[in-house]
């Protein structure tokens, strides 16, 4: 029976794993040359190579942000779609000849990875800089959060009458066989974890108790393990699962698509996920259109648009009035919204994150 079991998560775990393969294949090629760092300044490209996530990042992305930064600064922007720990994986293997210019990048990797891979960014060349929460911004030079994805809870309301309210749900022996959830390799799966940890007495450096929980009851719940949030779609079109930690804006693209899903905030908090746009160092890219792409992200017309429908990310521009699902689930206001979430301290995670992929792949996707 455990063999069988085993067997099962492992299929699952594939799911969705193609979805980023071949992202690299994308990428710009780059002169092997060294050239001068983007702090450099003095001429340099306009037409920059940018990350973005897949799904509603990247729809945001061509819709929004690029021609907003058309607009702006005249320049293009090329877009590739990748993982965060990818990108770090990417600039560390190239450092000297960066294959992109812009990087959206989580905070874990971000805060992981070595700053020599990354330009900081004057607050003087962000004319919007002003607006953003002071909450979101870095101490450290670097550029400010760019939109808040969050983590609650996704449910079939067909088949689960009453809503979840809590992250402890997910342990119900009503929903055996019926639960997914993101492996830790993600920054999503981290997340949750974490706070799962949280819920029985443990923190941000001391996840066992997640890990217990997730062995001794949280098991028998699970349908499989999702590669990605892409992935987790598919197992909720297909009908394969009724409840999951996902983010409310992946969950409002499934809606909107016809799917029968449904979020609700945890009442311990939902999970703030903080991405921000950072400046590659080494690259040909003028700093200035770095920077302008950077600064029409943050401003008022596209943070706007950031938080309505279909894309339903969190702004960080303090002036934008919250509507919508967004209103509903937080308030009108990103201070209301920011009293609700519940936001992780990425240096206590990091020095473990390894460690904790490795023995959460052992245990659980094998």
């Amino acid at each position: 029976m455990a063999r069988e079991q085993t067997f099962h998560l492992s299929r699952r775990t594939l799911l969705g794993a193609g979805l980023f393969a071949g992202t690299s294949l994308l990428i710009k090629a780059c002169d092997t040359t060294p050239t001068p760092t983007a702090s450099n300044g003095g001429g340099g490209r306009s037409d920059l190579v940018v990350t973005t996530f897949a799904g509603s990042w990247e729809q945001l992305y061509r819709d929004v942000i690029v021609p907003a930064y058309q607009a702006k600064a005249g320049g293009s922007a090329n877009l590739v779609t990748m993982v965060s720990l990818e990108q770090v994986a990417q600039l560390t293997a190239s450092p000297q000849s960066p294959p992109f210019d812009v990087a959206l990048i989580d905070e874990g990797p971000f805060n992981a990875a070595s700053k020599d891979l990354f330009e900081p960014l004057s607050p003087e060349l962000l004319s919007n800089y002003d607006q953003v929460a002071p909450e979101l911004l870095s101490p450290d030079g670097w550029a400010p959060t760019t939109g808040i994805q969050v983590i609650g809870l996704a449910y079939n309301p067909n088949e689960v009458s009453t809503p979840p309210t809590s992250w402890e749900d997910l342990y119900d022996p009503q929903y055996r066989g019926r639960v997914s959830m993101q492996g830790m390799q993600t920054t999503q799966g981290t997340s949750v974890m974490v706070q799962l940890a949280k819920l029985r007495g443990g923190s941000e450096s001391n996840i066992e108790p997640a890990f217990q929980t997730l062995n001794q009851e949280l098991r028998p719940n699970l349908a499989g393990l999702a590669a990605n949030s892409g992935a987790l779609a598919t197992l909720f079109q297909q009908g394969e699962i009724v409840l999951a930690p996902h983010d409310l804006n992946n969950v409002m693209a499934l809606q909107a698509r016809g799917v029968e899903i449904e979020w609700v905030a945890p009442q311990e908090g939902a999970i703030a996920m903080r991405p921000s746009q950072q400046v590659v160092a080494n690259t040909t890219a003028n700093l200035e259109s770095a920077a302008a792409f950077i600064d029409a992200s943050l401003s008022l017309e596209v943070q706007t648009a950031m938080a309505q429908a279909p894309y339903n990310f969190l702004p960080v521009n303090r002036n934008v009035e919250l509507s919508g699902i967004l209103a509903e689930k937080f308030g009108s206001t990103l201070d209301e919204a920011l009293g609700t979430l519940v936001f992780l301290d990425w240096s206590q995670i990091n020095p473990y994150r390894a460690e904790w992929i490795e023995r959460f792949d052992r245990e659980i996707q094998i």
